[in-house]
């Protein structure tokens, strides 16, 4: 990856690791429902879980890249595309809670992990769009996989640590908050589309 381009990986990732999702959201009720001991061993399972899927994301992009390496470049649209599309989701969004059933346990935080639409697709557009236009190597994709783990367990954690903090703040700012992430989101699908 060009170094140039870190910047708008930065960005995507503190815009889409940090904004509501699946595991966030799971790591955000989980705090405020059991201690902050037991949240931490479910955060554990929630990073086994984004370790191993970015690296299954990172092997097969490696495999894609391989297969269609002339057309690589294309997929940079697909990747605008998805941001763009979350852009809409994030502005359209409504807020909820955590399903309340789950357990707070190392397995179940893997098996949310794992099953987190939103990162798979976010790690695959992640090496489709900062790598493999310039590269198809395995040690490419993995180093920025490294940079990912910024976004799913990092982003985790804080939602983890904050608890009823944010849970007030985006109560009464939620929708300002919506409205700033999808602008950034819009711009940083610019940017990799005319980038």
């Amino acid at each position: 990856m060009p170094y140039a381009l870190l910047p708008t990986l930065l960005l995507q990732i503190l815009l889409i690791g940090y904004s509501p999702g699946p595991a966030n959201i799971y790591a955000l009720a989980m705090s405020l429902r059991h201690s902050r001991r037991k949240a931490l061993v479910m955060w554990l399972g929630l990073l086994m879980g984004f370790s191993m899927a970015v690296c299954i994301m990172a092997v097969m992009t490696h495999l894609i890249g391989m297969a269609f390496g002339n057309y690589v470049g294309y997929l940079k649209y697909l990747g605008a595309a998805y941001i763009a599309y979350l852009a809409y989701k994030i502005y359209t969004s409504r807020r909820s809670t955590a399903d309340s059933d789950k357990d707070c346990t190392f397995v179940s935080g893997m098996v949310v992990q794992l099953t987190n639409a939103k990162i798979l697709l976010f790690d695959l557009t992640a090496f489709s769009t900062f790598v493999l236009p310039y590269s198809n190597r395995l040690i490419d994709l993995l180093e920025v996989g490294a940079w990912l783990l910024i976004a799913g367990p990092g982003a985790n954690l804080v939602w983890l640590l904050a608890g009823s903090y944010l849970k007030k703040f985006f109560a009464q700012y939620g929708r300002q908050v919506d409205v700033v992430s999808a602008i950034a989101l819009l711009l940083c699908a610019i940017y990799i589309i005319i980038g």
